[in-house]
């Protein structure tokens, strides 16, 4: 690194920008389970106290939760020209320290990064029906090179896959229905008025919806229903991102690379759900893996299709940026432009 490189501190108003903009990544139940520590760098951290524990006890979703905030916050600080120099894991004795972040000056962004920080604040989890996404050779080819190198695998799992992943969704939430502390916990981040976290009753399927997709977690009923004309049989591409390892670096970069799809799935106007609750348990991951012409270890799920195109939903609330970014002590370094 030349003495050009040198990282450098991006100003306040830069760096809060950045992360309120990671902060709109999918999160499992809108649990937003990360923290931002500013000083010389940006640190990224799990909150331990927004870990599920019936549903994700070992913590896989929520560090995948905060690799999209980490990969979400890459593209708001290029597309604002500056280049994120990115160490993960890096050695530490705290476990939750995710990821820090360096920062150098870089030139314009592309044109493609600049979409992409654009579809931040567009992206959201679609939980109706969904028709097959249109041309859809050219988008997943599109999504593999974006994918690349990263060390996750992504794979179009066909029609011919859909009937048994539908089976294994209605046995997961026949299994779910008999846990009581699974379901004390769905009920709990099922939108809580005016509480900035959990998934509100505007991005649930009402209760005749309820069952209109078959590849889907059951929630508490909502307020969101196809309009007339919308499809009523869920068609949409089903995707699945794997990785040779099961480790922490593996979920983290799970959870990039499902930033990087949802978000230029979202650029071609295509909507995405994230589906999670069949890689909850090893038989669901089992079942996947045979399902999956590759041998790695199932991270994610994605559905990928055309939306109703009627309206703009809501953007899900997210917790208020005091409560996930904080500055550290100028003894310790700080904020430089304050």
């Amino acid at each position: 690194m030349n003495t050009r490189e040198l990282p450098v501190v991006p100003d306040r108003r830069t760096v809060e920008s950045a992360v309120a903009l990671a902060c709109r990544a999918p999160s499992l139940h809108n649990s937003q389970p990360w923290r931002w520590v500013m000083g010389t760098t940006l640190r990224l951290y799990s909150d331990p106290d927004r870990l599920l524990p019936a549903t994700d006890g070992f913590g896989r979703q929520m560090v995948i939760s905060c690799g999209a905030a980490l990969n979400h916050l890459d593209y708001a600080f290029t597309a604002n020209r500056w280049r994120p120099l990115i160490e993960r894991l890096p050695r530490s004795s705290d476990r939750q320290l995710l990821s820090t972040i360096g920062f150098v000056p870089a030139p314009t962004p592309t044109d493609f990064v600049a979409r992409m920080a654009a579809a931040i604040e567009r992206r959201r989890t679609e939980r109706l029906p969904l028709d097959a996404p249109s041309a859809w050779t050219e988008t997943l080819e599109q999504l593999v090179r974006i994918i690349a190198g990263t060390g996750v695998e992504l794979e179009d799992l066909g029609e011919r896959s859909r009937p048994a992943l539908e089976d294994a969704s209605r046995r997961m939430t026949g299994l779910r229905h008999d846990d009581p502390t699974y379901q004390a916990e769905l009920r709990w981040w099922s939108g809580r008025g005016l509480f900035p976290d959990g998934v509100p009753e505007q991005a649930r399927p009402s209760d005749s919806q309820q069952h209109s997709v078959h590849l889907s977690r059951e929630f508490p009923p909502g307020r969101a229903s196809t309009p007339d004309g919308s499809p009523s049989e869920d068609r949409a591409a089903i995707l699945l991102l794997s990785t040779s390892t099961d480790s922490r670096l593996d979920w983290l970069r799970s959870g990039e690379a499902l930033s990087a799809v949802l978000l230029a799935c979202t650029n071609r106007g295509l909507a995405t759900c994230p589906v999670t609750h069949l890689t909850e348990r090893a038989a669901t991951r089992t079942m996947l893996r045979e399902l999956s012409s590759g041998d790695g270890m199932p991270q994610v799920l994605i559905r990928v299709g055309a939306g109703t195109g009627v309206g703009e939903p809501s953007p899900t609330p997210r917790r208020p940026l005091s409560e996930v970014l904080v500055r550290e002590r100028p003894a310790q370094g700080n904020l430089s432009g304050e």
